[in-house]
């Protein structure tokens, strides 16, 4: 699906930024696949590309090494190194580790999985860096070109602070931070590659489409988001110097064994095409539609009209603002009795100290939705 282009200029050169890769969950943790021939599913949105990013959702190769008990409900996750065969086959040159699922076996188990990820030569982006540390970023070639990718996460357990290296936080001053480096590094395109959204809605959270389009208005040029593990829209945003940035709000999943839902079977990757200046010239919405299993395979036509029907539905509301409502409605659905249930199995799993972690972890996020869910009930929203 052609998003945009600029039909004074054509690319030279293209690169797909692709959402969760989570080979742990579901019939996946029983069956093992062979990665590199389930990656033949879903290879040939992928085989005119310069190179590829995903976000690894767990730690891998954390045999060994004892799996953090979390004191809330929640599932812990790991896969073997094998799987990143699977991302090899798919052109990956970056792989985003900035999510909540990086610390599912602690701090070991993170500094485990980016060694593997490095072995397998791959460069791992958003975690091992304090505060008093530049960000971490990937700067990689496509065509003549260069291009920067910082990857964060918003308000993550294990964030990175000044004293202790961790996740990288998706703040708007370390994503200046990482713009400079971009720029010393000569990179004409940049890319900021974020952990963010709420799980079991298609519509973005208000939060994160206000600080997605800073980051824009920054001077990145794309800017995307995953962790709902399912699809949200895309639109174009003013950046500097009446520059448009491509924001794309929630990729969904490119093969994850977490499929609570049928929407949970979709995904895009976004595909990038730099001009001979190494400016963006095309931007493209690549669907994936994921198989029983949870593996990524290119849509049948059915399939693929559904899915890009919902992605231009979610994108149209997002440009009208009528998203804000539709995002609020679907969080607020059992919101209460969710919050309770967490809080049970945080008593169940570590007494008072379990709730205390519980309600330390609390968001902002967490009391605007249960703010908006008042006023629904009351009849004001």
């Amino acid at each position: 699906m052609l998003l945009w282009e600029d039909h004074q200029r054509s690319p030279v050169c293209r690169f797909g930024i692709a959402g969760d890769f989570l080979p742990a969950a579901g019939e996946m943790r029983l069956l093992r696949p062979d990665w590199r021939e389930t990656s033949q599913q879903v290879r040939a949105l992928f085989q005119d590309l310069d190179f590829s990013v995903a976000n690894l959702e767990c730690p891998v190769a954390v045999e060994g090494i004892e799996a953090r008990v979390k004191a809330s409900l929640g599932d812990t996750f790991a896969a073997g190194a094998d799987c990143l065969d699977y991302l090899s086959a798919l052109r990956a040159r970056v792989v985003g580790i900035a999510n909540n699922h990086l610390h599912d076996h602690g701090r070991a188990g993170a500094k485990r999985t980016r060694e593997v990820l490095l072995a397998y030569a791959l460069t791992p982006v958003g975690y091992g860096r304090s505060l008093r540390d530049a960000p971490d970023v990937a700067v990689v070639t496509c065509g003549a070109f260069r291009v920067g990718i910082w990857a964060a996460g918003r308000s993550l357990p294990y964030a990175a602070t000044a004293g202790t290296a961790g996740v990288e936080p998706a703040t708007l001053g370390r994503g200046r931070e990482a713009l400079e480096l971009m720029r010393l590094h000569g990179a004409s395109c940049r890319v900021a590659f974020l952990h963010a959204g709420a799980e079991g809605t298609n519509y973005p959270d208000p939060d994160d489409v206000h600080f997605m389009d800073a980051l824009a208005s920054e001077g990145f040029d794309v800017v995307t988001a995953c962790h709902s593990h399912r699809i949200s829209g895309y639109r174009r945003a003013l950046g500097r110097a009446g520059r448009r940035s491509h924001c794309f709000y929630g990729l969904g999943s490119l093969t994850s064994g977490v499929l609570y839902s049928p929407l949970e079977h979709e995904g895009i990757v976004a595909v990038i095409g730099l001009d001979a200046l190494g400016a963006v010239a095309r931007v493209e919405a690549r669907p994936v539609y994921l198989d029983a299993r949870g593996c990524g395979r290119v849509p049948a036509a059915e399939e693929r009209e559904a899915l890009l029907e919902r992605f231009q539905r979610v994108s149209e509301a997002i440009l009208d603002g009528s998203y804000r409502q539709r995002f609020y409605h679907d969080v607020s659905k059992d919101l209460m009795r969710v919050q309770w249930r967490d809080i049970r199995v945080a008593f169940e799993r570590a007494g008072i100290r379990g709730i205390l972690q519980k309600l330390g972890r609390l968001r902002p996020a967490h009391v605007r939705r249960l703010y908006h869910k008042s006023l629904t009930t009351i009849g004001l929203s």
